[in-house]
């Protein structure tokens, strides 16, 4: 696990890197006098500020009000700007996701140009639904105390927070509008755009397992696991549940002690019940060492004994757990070369994305059963995203029907002219 890739500094020379008066807003004012005093004429500048000018405010306020925000901050010094692992991974996936979705829909007879409106339109609108679906199910524990609060958390993506699903309603979305407004088949760029998705995802998942979210539950079997390291989510939730000291637990009773761990060689028995088990941070970040892992000492209250837990005897990493993340990407990964492999086959429109569609569904649902971060919906065992993908499956199978039925006019060629 990687969150924080490294900082860009607070400052250089003396002077802050981002902010109002700061080395961003002195380059930004220089490349627009560059740009302007490059233009020859009064019209060549009118233009220029007409077509950038609106982009490079936008930069401004970016630099000057957003950025020096999210900066990290240790005892109130300001340490640098972050640059996570997840949002590279995230802008990596995009980056290569459209690279070939634009072959695909070259060859479609999409042009360039409004191929890259969609894009715009998909990507954004894609990463807007990741985020929201991911907001409203876990709106209760976003960080901050006030709705203001709450809300620029709820801006900080680049820290992870995407559902999945969310983004392919929001991408869906997107491109439905857009293909309404060309008059082109949604199911003809469905196609052309399935196999980016599945590479994007296998990019966006190994930035999860860099971040450390959506992890997979304890593992019990002879099987590969992984261990995530002190401070990351997967950790703190052991901790809080004494996991990480070989307890098991069930609403506070404890069901199982694990052999050979910091519970047994306390001789802490089943069948007992934690009155109180609390943590302490004893190390961790500073301004000298900002990635510097936390470590902590615990109260751990059995039946009313009390048992004091020294940092030197708290595991510095988690108990290993189903590795969710590699496999989810390895998914993406088989699923990017298996639609890209079937797509000289599946000649008729929309038989790619529908294929996609129902591959995905039951990768995912079998995905769910090493994860533990969604409960059952609806009286059942089943996740939100099993059920999402239940009704992704039924949709799939409905788009083959459909498209196997005779007399169906099959457009493969359409003439697409760039909006204006």
């Amino acid at each position: 696990m990687r969150q924080t890739l490294f900082h860009i500094p607070h400052a250089f020379l003396g002077l802050p890197v981002f902010g109002l008066v700061s080395w961003g807003t002195l380059v930004l004012i220089v490349i627009a006098i560059l740009a302007l005093a490059a233009a020859r004429t009064a019209e060549l500048r009118e233009s220029l500020l007409k077509n950038n000018g609106f982009v490079w405010g936008a930069m401004l306020l970016l630099n000057a009000l957003l950025l020096p925000r999210i900066e990290t901050r240790i005892d109130d010094w300001p340490v640098g700007l972050p640059v996570r692992g997840y949002g590279v991974l995230l802008m990596l996936g995009v980056l290569f996701g459209v690279w070939v979705a634009l072959r695909r829909a070259r060859a479609r007879g999409i042009s360039t140009e409004s191929f890259f409106s969609l894009a715009t339109w998909t990507v954004v609108s894609g990463i807007v639904g990741a985020r929201l679906f991911y907001v409203v199910q876990y709106w209760d524990e976003m960080e901050g105390d006030t709705l203001v609060a709450k809300l620029f958390s709820v801006l900080q993506i680049t820290e992870g927070g995407l559902v999945v699903y969310g983004s392919v309603i929001g991408g869906l979305a997107a491109m439905i509008f857009w293909t309404l407004r060309h008059r082109v088949s949604i199911l003809l760029v469905a196609d052309a755009v399935t196999p980016a998705f599945f590479l994007g995802l296998a990019f966006g998942r190994i930035g999860c397992l860099l971040n450390g979210c959506c992890y997979g539950g304890v593992c019990e079997a002879e099987l590969p696991s992984i261990s995530f390291p002190a401070g990351s989510p997967v950790y703190e939730e052991q901790l809080s549940t004494g996991r990480i000291l070989g307890i098991e637990t069930e609403d506070r009773r404890i069901v199982s002690v694990k052999p050979d761990s910091w519970g047994a060689k306390k001789r802490i028995r089943e069948g007992g019940r934690i009155d109180r088990l609390s943590w302490t941070p004893v190390d961790g970040p500073n301004p000298q060492e900002p990635l510097r892992r936390p470590a902590f000492e615990g109260v751990l209250v059995v039946d009313g004994q009390t048992f004091y837990i020294p940092s030197e005897e708290v595991p510095r990493s988690s108990v290993g757990v189903h590795p969710s993340q590699i496999y989810a990407s390895a998914g993406g990964l088989v699923l990017f070369l298996w639609t890209v492999a079937l797509s000289p086959f599946l000649l008729r429109t929309g038989t790619l994305f529908a294929t996609g569609l129902i591959a995905y569904g039951v990768v995912r649902s079998m995905e769910e059963y090493t994860r533990v971060d969604e409960g059952g919906q609806f009286g059942t065992d089943l996740s939100i995203s099993q059920w999402i993908s239940a009704i992704g499956i039924a949709i799939g199978l409905a788009i083959w029907i459909f498209a196997i039925l005779p007399k169906r006019r099959d457009r493969r060629d359409p003439s697409i002219a760039p909006s204006r």
